[in-house]
């Protein structure tokens, strides 16, 4: 047995390689997934690569159509079908009312004539369909599949079903490979889905991953998944954050493969620390990263630029990139597939996440959202990646919300960011939670925003609850100022 290629980008990825030759896989799913789409990418990319490969339609479709419809795709080159390198025919109704040895016959006189390394039978449910008992139909099927493993080839087959369904049909447990597909609604956005629920002989990455269908054809996005290298090193170099008085709270700076969170509400500098951290580091030669829900590339540019920062200049030197996505387009396995590409192919040392709490919008599945941020952090982590998210709190004052889930607990630095009240003006303050591996400032320490960025000033004392953001002078220092003496 030996792997070949699916022809499906992302594919070979999700079952580690490609598929087992020979074998017989269903591609099954509800109706508008894609699958014969799906088949006919694999025949034409298989073809290009030098496979014979056959198409049988089982649907009385003109095969002048099938044509027709598989033309608009970019995989699509009609000099494959005048060299023969694919070669469609369809099983007339006659045919399929002849029973199964009839049909059995036909395709295998089509083997023989062709020598194909390929074959796809669209759709194989309908073959049994004509048949009015379900003892029949289930014989039918059980009697070609069983047939199939003597082609010794790769049997690619389609059939519309539900995942619930294929547990009552003898395609589910006759079929080597099953790869169910499926098209969902969820609010205002149609999302794509592809699960793998067999792969006999073969390690696959389980779970439901996304896909999309353009005038490529098929795209396959895995679903990200956390490292699994428990022995990877941990690094006790320091970077810079920029911010020269944040970098003596954290005695150094941030530990380079650390994860740092700054969580704030609106107007506390969360995103001018993170233009900090990246200016300092592009300019120090680091390729730096920002990917953003909020702000699209030109318009960060610009900000930037207020404190004397020429992003414009360092995106054509290539030390910083943008990755900007509006959430209500977000793809969560598309995306992780992007950035995990980008990292790779530009050597990204710094990455800035602006506005992690969109994901709420973006993502709706409380669980999907929690395994990706995990699993991206982890990702960045892993390859020696500094990286700095942001995440907008609501409240301006009394209780707060550090973060959407349990995101703190798979950040290493966590710092606050407030708006504070002292007597009667608005002042920003900055407090270091937590930080893993090392020591910092316990301080409250005030902070300003000016035309060249952040400055990092004393500590804000003689005060409490500052962090609730209206500091006050405990009730005994009222006392003396009032009365003077000791109360």
């Amino acid at each position: 047995m030996k792997t070949v290629p699916t022809g499906i980008k992302g594919l070979d990825e999700v079952l580690n390689g490609g598929f087992n030759h020979p074998s017989t896989v269903l591609i099954a799913g509800t109706a508008g997934a894609g699958k014969t789409t799906f088949v006919m990418q694999s025949l034409f990319n298989a073809a290009r690569e030098g496979e014979t490969c056959l198409f049988i339609s089982a649907i009385s479709e003109p095969i002048a159509m099938m044509e027709s419809f598989v033309s608009s795709y970019s995989f699509f080159d009609y000099s494959l079908l005048e060299k023969k390198k694919i070669r469609l025919f369809n099983i007339e109704k006659d045919l399929l009312n002849a029973g199964a040895s009839d049909v059995l016959k036909f395709v295998e006189e089509k083997i023989q004539m062709c020598r194909p390394n390929r074959i796809v039978i669209d759709p194989v449910s309908v073959l049994a369909e004509v048949k009015e008992k379900d003892f029949e139909r289930r014989l039918f099927l059980f009697e070609f599949l069983t047939r199939m493993k003597s082609w010794n080839l790769l049997v690619l087959l389609t059939g519309e079903f539900t995942i619930d369904s294929l547990k009552e049909n003898p395609l589910g447990y006759l079929s080597d490979a099953i790869i169910h597909i499926s098209e969902t609604i969820t609010g205002d956005k149609s999302e794509r889905h592809l699960i793998v629920i067999k792969m006999r002989g073969r390690m696959y990455i389980p779970g439901r991953h996304s896909y999309k269908i353009t005038d490529n054809g098929l795209t396959v996005f895995p679903r990200l998944l956390p490292e699994l290298d428990i022995n990877r090193p941990a690094s006790k170099l320091r970077v810079s954050s920029g911010v020269e008085g944040l970098d003596r709270m954290l005695d150094g700076g941030f530990l380079k493969d650390d994860v740092v969170l700054f969580s704030g509400s609106p107007g506390t500098g969360k995103t001018i620390f993170g233009l900090h951290f990246i200016n300092e580091g592009a300019k120090n030669g680091e390729p730096c990263l920002i990917i953003s829900f909020e702000e699209w590339p030109q318009k960060i540019i610009r900000n930037a630029r207020a404190f004397g920062w020429d992003f414009e200049d360092l995106q054509k030197k290539n030390m910083v990139k943008f990755i900007y996505f509006p959430p209500a387009l977000f793809n969560a396995d598309e995306h992780g597939v992007m950035i995990k590409e980008f990292i790779k192919e530009n050597n990204v040392k710094r990455i800035f996440f602006d506005g992690i709490e969109n994901l709420v919008i973006a993502l709706s599945d409380a669980i999907k959202r929690r395994e990706y941020v995990h699993s991206l952090v982890d990702h960045f982590s892993s390859n020696g990646i500094t990286t700095l998210l942001t995440n907008e709190i609501p409240e301006l004052f009394g209780v707060i919300r550090l973060t959407i889930e349990d995101l703190s607990g798979c950040v290493d630095t966590v710092i606050l960011l407030r708006q504070v009240e002292v007597e009667s003006q608005m002042k920003k303050a900055l407090s270091i939670l937590k930080t893993r591996g090392s020591d910092h400032d316990k301080e409250i320490r005030e902070f300003e925003i000016t035309n060249k960025g952040i400055e990092v000033k004393v500590a804000i004392k003689g005060y409490e609850n500052v962090l609730a953001g209206m500091a006050r002078k405990p009730p005994a220092e009222i006392f003396r100022e009032m009365f003077g003496g000791k109360k």
